[in-house]
């Protein structure tokens, strides 16, 4: 029973950290999407994107969230389990956020009423989970027994890729009918 247990307290300094570089990212990845839009690159990846979720194409879609998520959970574990500075991840968090704001923002922009249905029922829930869970893995790696801590960022990973198919296949598919 002790093998996941957490009852040691929270860092709120960390926390309100986090919440502070989160909600500073979004707001710059919102300001310069204006520089990025003339990229072709991001419209292709957004239009594909829209076209990936309302075409239910999900393999390539849940391979690269996987993999992303695979990345950035095993980075904020790594520096937070074997260092002490634990807010050097508030680097990658800012990055992860800043992207929210800009593919946001090229979601609405590429396909308006699309891109919003897309990113406010799928997008935006996966990212901000995503998120939680940097977070979670960041604040609670050293609590952990050594044994299983290693596995826990894929095992959250595979979780959020649940999560992240259950948006795209059953929450926006209800969305879809109701419209």
């Amino acid at each position: 029973m002790r093998n996941l247990s957490c009852s040691q307290k929270w860092d709120k300094r960390y926390l309100l950290a986090f919440i502070i570089t989160l909600i500073c990212a979004i707001i710059c990845g919102i300001v310069l999407y204006k520089p990025v839009i003339s990229n072709y690159y991001f419209i292709d990846l957004a239009d594909e994107y829209v076209f990936n979720v309302f075409n239910f194409r999900n393999t390539q879609l849940l391979f690269t969230h996987l993999l992303s998520d695979l990345i950035y959970f095993y980075i904020c574990f790594f520096i937070a389990y074997f260092t002490k500075l634990k807010y050097i991840t508030l680097i990658f968090i800012y990055l992860r956020g800043l992207f929210l704001g800009i593919y946001s923002v090229i979601l609405v922009a590429v396909d308006t009423v699309g891109g919003v249905f897309v990113m406010v029922f799928v997008f935006l829930p996966a990212t901000l989970f995503s998120l939680a869970i940097c977070y979670a893995v960041t604040e609670f790696c050293k609590r952990i027994n050594k044994k299983y801590a290693v596995f826990v960022p894929a095992v959250l990973a595979i979780a959020d890729l649940v999560v992240y198919a259950l948006l795209i296949n059953v929450v926006f598919r209800v969305v879809i009918v109701i419209v």
